[in-house]
């Protein structure tokens, strides 16, 4: 939003520059399947660190009991399939990726601190221009 100028334009900006660090999180795509041209945005992708952290939480050590009665196949018989099926070691929980979260929100909040500073130094500059006419 800092970069954006205006809030239309932030507006705009953000799906733009959000949409390719979702598509490789891993949510719709297997990180196992992702084309090494596109290691870069899956790795600075925090979808990709919080959908892994998600599936450790909720799928690690899970026994899934599956009813005859349904007429769904069972495809899994506990979370740790589920997790070798999206590729997910499970001792990743906190490194890399709570480490990662932590580490990229405080990047994010320098970097949006510091252009916030540069727009408001650049304001001042022409607020003190105009004074001196």
């Amino acid at each position: 939003g800092a970069l954006g100028g205006n809030p239309m334009i932030a507006g705009a900006l953000a799906p733009l520059m959000i949409l390719p660090f979702f598509l490789f999180g891993g949510l719709y795509q297997n990180e196992a399947s992702t084309p090494y041209y596109f290691y870069p945005v899956k790795f600075l992708s925090w979808f990709r660190y919080g959908f892994g952290s998600l599936l450790i939480n909720e799928f690690k050590d899970l026994e899934i009991n599956c009813n005859n009665a349904s007429s769904t196949p069972c495809v899994f018989d506990n979370g740790n399939q589920v997790l070798e099926y999206y590729n997910i070691d499970e001792g990743d929980i906190w490194f890399p990726n709570l480490a990662s979260m932590i580490i990229m929100g405080i990047g994010f909040l320098a970097i949006s601190s510091f252009v916030m500073w540069l727009r408001v130094r650049e304001s001042d500059r022409g607020t003190e221009e105009k004074k001196k006419k």
